[in-house]
């Protein structure tokens, strides 16, 4: 299963959003699941997508989407899903809000922990990385990608992805976050 981790400052924790871009760019996080679970008319089963918010009001939140033949997400839907999940949230346990959509407070450290814990590779987008292409496919095929939103990470977050993590590029250019996700789904699908 590959992974991608979408962190993002400023996206707002609020179960009611109405303003997409006012409430923090979830214009952004949107597309970037999107991105990442769909493929043309289909579902991705392969890929399970982790959202950290730290948005006012009520930070850390941690929603997971991953493919569940019960689920019933479709592209349209997307916003009021993850309202769904913020509003069923329960503090101190995972809560799965929907069928294959999961919420809980885990915050970035805790995550990569996590991931750790089961000998995952983690790899954190930056420029200055390993090229996509010259990492060994067997350390690809089930990575944990994480990738910022248009704020990126606060200095804090980045030192320490940065000490925990990988670096992987996708060369000199520099993407929407949805598109970086596209780029990786294109490259493991072609190993």
């Amino acid at each position: 299963m590959r992974t991608f981790v979408i962190y993002s400052q400023t996206a707002s924790t609020s179960p009611y959003i109405k303003d997409l871009k006012g409430a923090g760019r979830w214009d952004i996080l949107l597309h970037s699941i999107i991105s990442g679970l769909f493929a043309s008319n289909t579902f991705r089963d392969d890929v399970s997508i982790h959202l950290v918010l730290m948005g006012e009001p009520t930070p850390p939140r941690h929603i997971e989407i991953k493919y569940d033949k019960k689920n019933t997400i479709s592209k349209k839907d997307l916003k009021k899903l993850v309202e769904i999940a913020l509003r069923k949230f329960r503090e101190g346990r995972k809560v799965e809000a929907h069928p294959g959509v999961f919420i809980d407070n885990l915050d970035i450290d805790s995550l990569v922990n996590e991931f750790e814990s089961e000998g995952r590779n983690i790899f954190i987008l930056d420029k200055l990385g390993e090229h996509v292409k010259n990492i060994p496919p067997n350390l690809l095929e089930h990575g944990v990608f994480i990738l910022g939103d248009y704020d990126g990470f606060d200095k804090k977050t980045r030192k320490y992805l940065k000490k925990n993590c990988n670096r992987l590029s996708l060369g000199n250019q520099i993407y929407f976050t949805s598109q970086a996700i596209t780029i990786i789904n294109y490259e493991l699908d072609n190993l």
